[in-house]
């Protein structure tokens, strides 16, 4: 079965959010709807989206903005521009600053549909990459690692709970640790 894509969705227009909201959500796509880009930075600072669809023009905080911070957050986030104020410039801007797709409002729903699906695919893949480079490098590091430590460390990476890019341990091996926490562990201390 398909898991249910977590989708961020901030749009400055309250019926357009609205409409599409319900529409996108018997598609198993779970939405999480802002029409206030700044509100919708501080509510989800401490959630995790596959993919976001944002509009490039917001009062307060426009588009591209949004998606340096989002971002900034999560570089595997993908994300997806739907703007009514298209233009060869923000497109390309866009793109530059890693937006998976643009899109030009109206857009058929059918094609909306299908970027947010390519996008996570796309997301997919690339933590099944990062989490076959974090085996690669803990299988190369084995020696040096505490048997149990490892053991730990190969089960996170299984189940996607492991951060990106904290393998470490000693280079003698003498017990020390092998797994540095991670910004959202030692909040949890």
């Amino acid at each position: 079965m398909k898991e249910t894509i977590q989708l961020l969705f901030v749009d400055d227009e309250d019926e357009f959010v609205d409409y599409m909201s319900r529409r996108l959500r018997p598609r198993e796509i779970d939405v999480h709807a802002f029409t206030d880009p700044v509100r919708a930075l501080k509510e989800t600072a401490n959630q995790h989206f596959d993919v976001a669809l944002l509009d490039l023009r917001m009062p307060k905080m426009d588009g591209e903005e949004l998606l340096n911070r989002l971002k900034e957050r999560d570089p595997t986030i993908e994300i997806i521009i739907l703007t009514g104020h298209g233009s060869a410039t923000s497109a390309f801007r866009s793109a530059r600053e890693g937006a998976f797709e643009y899109l030009l409002k109206p857009c058929e729903f059918v094609d909306l549909v299908s970027s947010i699906n390519n996008a996570y695919a796309k997301r997919i893949r690339a933590l099944d990459r990062e989490r076959g480079r974090q085996v690669d490098e803990l299988m190369q590091r084995a020696e040096k690692i505490e048997p149990l430590t490892m053991l730990n460390r190969l089960k996170e990476i299984r189940d996607g709970e492991a951060t990106p890019g904290v393998v470490s341990g000693s280079a003698e091996g003498h017990g020390s640790s092998a797994v540095a926490a991670s910004p959202d562990q030692e909040a949890e201390k």
